[in-house]
């Protein structure tokens, strides 16, 4: 089996020991059987929307000999899932709005699931948001660079959380705002960067829509930099 990428090896060392994973968009079905090959669980749901991906996930589970435990399933989120199936559960590699959607559509299906490993390519306030919402907490997260772009990967599991996030631990995740790593940093100051040149960009506006942007993008600019003045 070839070496995951950096993104999945992420997802795969946030996921905890589990009876059953099911893997929603599976990429080829190469983190589900990562995860049942070095024992994170022991058995495997692969779930693809189109029928080409879900041929060549079939084709990664038969070539590690792994069909007795992993299964490979044909069907939109989390509809071929029977309800209490699995027990962890993994989506990565889609927007946070649609991974939202994935789980709100399929929520009768979590009854047993103990935890998710989720990774948004964008929107992840969005995801967070929801996932405060709809009663879970992140319990871990991360953040990985692979080839110039950056991943927010996290782990939530069933439990309120006790203390409302503030705008900027939606987006970028209390736990990575408290450890402040080097991947997250550099995350914060792309961003800052960003929100600088709209910043620039909105001088001149004199608008009432433009002038509520202006300070919204103010206030970003303002907090990303209370963040980052206390990194050495």
């Amino acid at each position: 089996m070839r070496q995951l990428s950096l993104r999945l090896q992420a997802v795969l060392a946030l996921l905890q020991n589990t009876a059953c994973l099911g893997d929603i968009g599976s990429d080829h079905a190469f983190l589900v059987a990562a995860a049942v090959l070095q024992g994170k669980a022991r058995r495997g749901i692969a779930v693809e929307l189109c029928e080409l991906p879900w041929q060549q996930s079939k084709r990664t589970v038969h070539a590690l000999g792994l069909s007795e435990v992993v299964d490979v399933r044909l069907g939109d989120g989390l509809e071929p899932l029977l309800p209490g199936e699995v027990r962890a559960l993994c989506i990565a590699g889609m927007g946070g709005g649609t991974i939202r959607g994935i789980l709100e559509r399929g929520r009768d299906k979590l009854s047993q699931v103990s935890q998710m490993v989720l990774q948004p390519n964008v929107d992840a306030g969005v995801l967070r948001r929801y996932l405060c919402d709809t009663g879970y907490s992140v319990t871990d997260e991360t953040v990985v660079e692979e080839a110039g772009v950056v991943y927010q990967v996290m782990r939530a599991e069933p439990g309120q959380v006790d203390v409302l996030y503030t705008p900027l631990e939606l987006e970028y995740g209390r736990i990575n705002l408290s450890r402040l790593d080097p991947q997250t940093v550099s995350l914060l100051k792309r961003d800052l960067a960003h929100w600088r040149r709209v910043e620039m960009s909105l001088q001149a506006g004199t608008q009432g829509h433009i002038e509520e942007r202006r300070q919204w993008v103010s206030e970003r600019v303002c907090a990303l930099k209370e963040v980052l003045e206390n990194v050495c």
